[in-house]
């Protein structure tokens, strides 16, 4: 039998309500039809340092291997993973990606990445700072005057790049709205709405005198990137992103809550049921209450190549590569930083520093990590509660990714 691996990460918490109130994250699943994703997900939230795996002689594969094992084995329909050294990929996989038919977990399928859709966001802001058009220095009133304001919340003292790397201060939105999006899969939820909940709250702090992921952040970003070019984020994310690099597994919907092609389907589980457990499909939902946070579909290499393309100069200057691998440290986790769009752990032993991004919504988790000699990781599972059952999978994969990719 595999070993189980012990969870040092908390993963993915749900930050609409914020990783330090673990008591709301069951809300929206005390039903089977209550709630939504109440999170597009937050960072790696490293809780210890060193390596997992027991004997030197386990390989990256099997370290991953018992990770995907072991997400399916807490109760994952399926798990799959990437793991790519000097441009040579390899793909491991265990469950299935359709409790219905039985399929096994295909690695090159789609699946809804929630927060892995802020990079897309923080690349293109950044890719137009570069060209110009903006400064990571401007205010967020400089674009959206007037958008930001109310209870002590004021655009003219929060700069971009502040949005960037979550230390706006700017208060959470999308908890607001989650089991009205999770019950109304069409339903619009326009930015600008979103940002004006958010303004009901106070500040959650000073901007720049802390740390605190959030998705207002990036729902804001979206709206200056529109601001900027007159094009819809979509627009911008398709043709500077998906079509340069040539992501044809990656798309950003703005409306259609289906998934289409060859995709994953998405499962979550109640909190509370009687019985065998049951596996509620939420493949189709609501794309328009994330947006820039969380709206995008992606495929493993699609996001693997993203997150090579942003860290290794292709896509940004010398000058914005350092500025986005700029290091804010993330208050009470003592191996947790934030750059642009990315935050960064120290991988175990001599394994140096591990650049990552985790994305989740009901449904889906994923993660991405990349070594800063380039060697990567990535992982999916095709169910994400935000609380409840299964909760210990996310923590074994991710575990087994970051160990699996320091032992490349």
């Amino acid at each position: 039998m595999r070993r189980l691996l012990q969870p040092r990460l908390r993963i993915g918490c749900p930050v609409a309500i914020g990783c330090d109130d673990t008591r709301t994250m069951a809300i929206s699943l005390l039903t089977r039809k209550v709630g939504a994703a109440l999170a597009v997900a937050v960072a790696l939230t490293v809780t210890a340092a060193g390596s997992v795996h027991g004997a030197p002689t386990e390989t990256a594969d099997s370290v991953m291997q018992d990770g995907l094992d072991a997400a399916v084995a807490a109760g994952y329909p399926g798990a799959t993973a990437l793991l790519r050294k000097d441009g040579a990929s390899r793909y491991l996989t265990a469950g299935v990606d359709d409790r219905a038919t039985r399929t096994p977990m295909d690695p090159k399928a789609q699946v809804r990445i929630g927060s892995n859709t802020k990079p897309f966001i923080g690349a293109v802001t950044m890719m137009l700072a570069d060209q110009g058009s903006l400064s990571l220095d401007d205010t967020v009133d400089r674009w959206l005057p007037g958008v930001v304001t109310g209870n002590g919340n004021d655009g003219k003292k929060i700069k971009i790049r502040q949005l960037l790397n979550h230390t706006s201060g700017v208060p959470e939105c999308l908890d607001r709205v989650t089991v009205d999006a999770y019950n109304n899969p069409t339903k619009p939820f326009p930015p600008a709405q979103l940002v004006q909940l958010a303004m009901q709250r106070a500040p959650l702090f000073a901007p720049g005198t802390s740390v605190k992921y959030g998705n207002t952040n990036f729902i804001l970003l979206g709206m200056i990137i529109k601001s900027v070019t007159g094009n819809e984020p979509a627009v911008e994310v398709r043709t500077r992103l998906i079509d340069r690099l040539g992501l044809t597994g990656t798309s950003y919907p703005t409306s259609d809550p289906k998934l289409y092609g060859n995709h994953v389907r998405g499962y979550a589980v109640p909190l509370y049921y009687w019985g065998e457990r049951p596996y509620v499909d939420v493949t189709t939902l609501n794309v328009q209450f994330s947006g820039a946070a969380g709206a995008m579909v992606s495929a493993l290499d699609d996001l693997a190549a993203l997150h090579e393309a942003l860290l290794d100069g292709t896509l940004l200057s010398p000058a914005m590569t350092d500025q986005l691998k700029t290091l804010v440290p993330y208050p009470d986790q003592a191996n947790l930083s934030f750059g642009l769009a990315h935050e960064v752990v120290n991988g175990p032993g001599a394994c140096g520093k591990v650049w990552t991004k985790g994305g989740a919504i009901y449904g889906y988790h994923t993660a991405v990590l990349t070594r800063e000699d380039g060697d990567q990781a990535a992982v999916a599972t095709n169910q994400y509660n935000m609380a409840g059952p299964a909760g210990a999978g996310v923590p074994n994969l991710t575990n087994a990714a970051i160990d699996a990719l320091c032992a490349l």
